[in-house]
């Protein structure tokens, strides 16, 4: 990184986080509906209008909100593409004034400005957007149906950059998305945080809640900053991000940000999970400043550029994605990797997300062939490719529709890699063609054929994990929704990586989410591939399913395993789940799509256990229906062709933590976990084991069954056979 972006890296980070001063209490000095100056849109305003020292005497007054449409106006005015409103007021003492929140109810998107001073923005891009430029998107008033204002946090530094002892002006312009839309609201509220107990100004509304003051966290603090852009849902617009993540586990957001200080690009991602909250999802790339790819190496995760933060909004227990790629990963497949963050978006604590790896091929991830488009014919012609099925939103991240399917064979499928703006026709014509026949062959009689039938087309033992881990976790959205496939060079079809579980684990009341005892292939809907079904339903695939589930369970995927690494979560995420719920107070809240009871859960252990309770069931069940015997087949072997260990998670981690690696072949296996000084601690495996994928849980206990201490530990695998010895070390924390 230049001089330059790294002065600017540090400005940010003093100038958002430096000062933290104390607020007594909140005060109000703008209500909504004092009298404003407006100007309707019809043409571009003065360049001036937004300075204190602008002549608005010919502009109309009235009392906010004002706009037209909604029945939530105090003043009306006629169908416009944008509005420009201004309101003074006083100041009698800013050296009490610590923070500021602008409370606004805005349709469609707004910018606001302190003093000729931008301090907050929503769906409108652009330097001092012209009179008329449509709003980037869609965003209703809130308080029509019952909700309240959006807030936007004003840093300190901000406001002491803008705000004057005595007169000053808000300006506000508000844009619509579309030239005839049906409505438009302006209506804003600006609170102070006051440092003295003296009331200088007049109380908040009745709905105004203290924002929640994030100050350091155990887990890796997440800071982007857009540059006072919008974030549209396409395509990247550049911002900065740092990261701060210290060796110790205590993070401060007056930190230097140690693990990732640069460039990306953001942008919205998702659906459903995206217009249920102002919590959103995002996709980001990281990028060099020229907006240039930039593979880094971010909190463990191996080089690459393409991430995305889940925001896990209708996840209470913050981990049901973890949790899923986790087991999956357990069964000798790849996943994303994930790593949870507290996210800082432009000076706004946003809560806990999920960093995950995104899907697409690379030797560090899903490891396919790259196709270009030189590979347009022979072997390099057969891969790789990565599809999903999904539901045709009609929006801009599923416009690389591949197969227009009818409603029999289910949802839709769209092209991931090659990227749809890169694919060529040949290549197009090869998958589309080669996945019809696979859904020709298994709506004949003669699916099951034994050289013609569904083994010609798919590797089998994949179908069959995919349906294991779907059915393992209940997925509402399982198979139709997000259900991705891919297809090596020379290879057959493939199913996964795995995406999306938020509405998984007993947490959705869609498609009887809240059952443990039924198996969600079988339940009808139009969304889901039929192929699922049958295959599902074939005697000679369910008795392998039988035996790959049996395999499962006396190994990676047995409860004490399962349940451990669930309460690792817990206890490494304590002190974060509760920052995120001050921020979005929905514990014991019903949600969008919640489960019966959810006014009773009203804690974060409460989700966790209702999940694990469910979890519980659902296993039982499953052994039962599978009729698990000792004698089963475990067929984790099959899938495991490298020496492997991986890095412990969570890490820092208190007390537990779980250690995954792979055996290519059988041998003698050692884990040992040693002190910062190399003497022995704990042996957690010395024994002869067959190739496989393993998981081992170490719960901060030495050999003699003593809680070790605070620190740096370091954990070896070893193995050796007639043949060879491999091993490697890698180092995690204990945190108490």
């Amino acid at each position: 990184m230049n001089k330059k972006i790294l002065t600017l890296f540090c400005l940010f980070s003093v100038s958002l986080f430096a000062q933290n001063n104390f607020v007594d209490h909140w005060e109000s000095i703008i209500y909504a509906n004092d009298t404003w100056s407006y100007y309707v849109g019809d043409s571009e305003p003065p360049a001036d209008w937004k300075l204190l020292t602008f002549d608005d005497t010919d502009w109309q007054k009235g009392e906010g909100g004002i706009g037209y449409g909604d029945n939530d106006d105090n003043t009306i005015i006629p169908e416009t593409i944008s509005l420009f409103t201004r309101i003074k007021f006083n100041v009698s003492d800013t050296s009490l004034i610590e923070k500021a929140i602008l409370s606004v109810d805005y349709d469609d998107g707004f910018v606001a400005y302190l003093n000729g001073i931008e301090i907050a923005r929503a769906g409108i891009s652009g330097t001092s957007p012209t009179f008329n430029q449509l709003a980037d998107l869609n965003h209703d008033a809130n308080i029509p149906t019952g909700g309240r204002p959006d807030d936007f946090f004003i840093s300190s530094g901000k406001i002491d950059s803008c705000l004057a002892l005595g007169e000053n002006i808000l300006a506000i312009q508000v844009h619509n998305v579309t030239s005839n839309s049906s409505d438009l609201s302006s209506t804003t509220y600006f609170s102070v945080g006051v440092s003295s107990p003296i009331q200088l100004y007049r109380e908040v509304p009745e709905w105004f809640t203290a924002p929640f003051e994030f100050t350091s966290s155990n887990i890796p603090i997440l800071i982007i900053d857009t540059q006072g852009e919008t974030i549209v849902d396409e395509p990247k617009i550049m911002a900065k991000m740092g990261i701060i993540n210290n060796q110790n586990g205590i993070n401060s957001i007056s930190d230097s940000l140690n693990e990732y200080d640069g460039w990306i690009g953001i942008e919205n991602r998702g659906n459903a999970s995206a217009r249920i909250s102002d919590k959103k999802p995002y996709t980001i790339e990281t990028r060099n400043e020229d907006g240039s790819n930039r593979n880094v190496e971010i909190l463990g995760l191996p080089k690459e550029n393409d991430f995305v933060l889940r925001a896990g909004y209708m996840d209470k227990t913050l981990m049901r994605d973890a949790l899923a790629y986790s087991m999956y990963r357990n069964m000798g497949r790849w996943a994303p990797r994930t790593r949870h963050v507290e996210l800082i978006l432009n000076g706004s604590y946003q809560g806990v997300y999920i960093l995950e790896e995104k899907i697409k091929p690379d030797k560090n991830r899903l490891d396919i062939a790259k196709m270009d488009s030189s590979d347009i014919e022979g072997e390099a012609l057969t891969g790789g490719y990565v599809w999903c099925t999904n539901r045709r939103w009609g929006d801009e991240e599923h416009n690389d529709l591949v197969f227009d399917t009818t409603e029999a064979d289910g949802n839709a499928r769209f092209l991931r890699y090659p990227k749809p703006s890169d694919v060529m026709p040949e290549q197009l014509i090869y998958i589309s063609k080669y996945e019809q026949e696979f859904c020709d062959i298994m709506n004949s009689p003669y699916y099951n054929a034994v050289d013609n039938g569904y083994n010609k087309y798919i590797n089998l033992d994949s179908f069959i994990d995919e349906m294991i881990i779907q059915e393992l976790t209940s997925n509402s959205d399982a198979y139709g929704y997000s259900g991705y496939f891919h297809k090596d060079r020379g290879k057959k079809i493939s199913a996964g990586p795995e995406w999306d579980f938020d509405q998984a684990l007993c947490n959705s009341d869609y498609n009887d989410g809240g059952r443990y005892d039924e198996w969600i292939v079988t339940k009808p809907s139009g969304a889901n591939p039929p192929f699922w079904f049958k295959l599902f339903n074939d005697e000679e695939v369910h008795n392998l399913i039988k035996e790959r589930w049996g395999g499962l369970r006396k190994n990676v995927l047995t409860n004490d395993n399962i349940f451990a690494y669930i309460d690792s979560v817990v206890i490494y995420l304590n002190q974060a789940q509760q920052h995120n719920f001050n921020r979005w107070p929905i514990l014991g809240v019903p949600i969008w799509r919640s489960l019966p009871g959810a006014e009773q859960r009203d804690t974060y252990q409460k989700e966790v256990d209702f999940m694990k309770e469910w979890l519980g069931n659902h296993l039982s069940w499953m052994d039962a229906q599978l009729k698990i015997t000792t004698a089963v087949l475990n067929n984790n072997a099959e899938l495991v062709n490298e020496f492997k260990l991986y890095q412990n998670y969570p890490n820092p981690f208190n007390p537990s933590t779980s250690i995954s690696f792979n055996i290519a072949t059988t041998g003698l296996v050692k884990l040992n976990i040693y002190d910062s000084i190399g003497k022995l601690v704990k042996t957690l495996v010395n024994d002869k084991n067959a190739a496989g994928n393993y998981s081992v849980m170490w719960n901060g206990k030495d050999n003699s069954g003593n809680n070790v201490s605070n620190g740096v530990y370091y954990y070896r695998l070893s193995f050796s056979n007639s043949q060879s010895s491999w091993q490697q070390s890698k180092k995690m924390i204990l945190l108490k």
